[in-house]
């Protein structure tokens, strides 16, 4: 997919400097190519998006999460992720919250996703919400989808999850072995 998106912007650029010198014929022809392209992504994600006759999901529940947000775009760019863990540890050890925290995560095995901090609410006191709200978290709803029958790899069923949910975790719970998407309504 991304080897298209790079084709595209050289169409563009090219198709505005052809559309500058009038070359219609030329400008018809990088059109017809940009078509192609859009044509070719499309028929990716639609291929990606009929893995979901595959998965089978029920929703179980929906409750109020603690969320620390990502402020990067690209978080795995430098060391932005080990500095969110360190303040997001430091967050919950000043909130009086980070037991309550690595108890609910010690029982949930993190699988795959793009949420780095949260904890749901009910699992800490009023006080630590109150204070962990005034460091920047916010309060969301998340919803508790049981995988019934996933019969694609985990790479397809991650991609599924990326097209579908903005902010997610998939995960195990260590309890039942039950897998889990964990859909943060942000």
């Amino acid at each position: 997919m991304q080897q298209s998106i790079q084709i595209m912007k050289r169409v563009v650029l090219e198709l505005e400097k052809t559309a500058a010198t009038g070359n219609k014929v030329r400008v018809e022809a990088l059109v017809n190519e940009m078509m192609d392209v859009c044509l070719r992504l499309k028929q990716v994600i639609d291929e990606k998006k009929s893995i979901e006759r595959n998965i089978h999901m029920k929703e179980i529940n929906e409750i109020s999460f603690l969320y620390k947000p990502v402020l990067k775009k690209n978080y795995y760019e430098g060391t932005y992720l080990e500095e969110f863990a360190q303040k997001r540890t430091s967050d919950l050890k000043d909130a009086k919250g980070l037991d309550s925290h690595n108890k609910f995560w010690q029982t949930h095995e993190v699988i795959r996703g793009n949420v780095f901090g949260s904890v749901p609410e009910e699992l800490v006191s009023k006080d630590t919400a109150r204070k962990l709200l005034s460091y920047g978290w916010d309060k969301v709803d998340v919803r508790v989808l049981e995988i019934k029958d996933r019969n694609c790899s985990m790479k397809e069923f991650v991609e599924y999850c990326e097209l579908n949910y903005d902010k997610f975790l998939i995960v195990k719970e260590k309890s039942t072995g039950a897998e889990l998407v964990l859909h943060y309504k942000v």
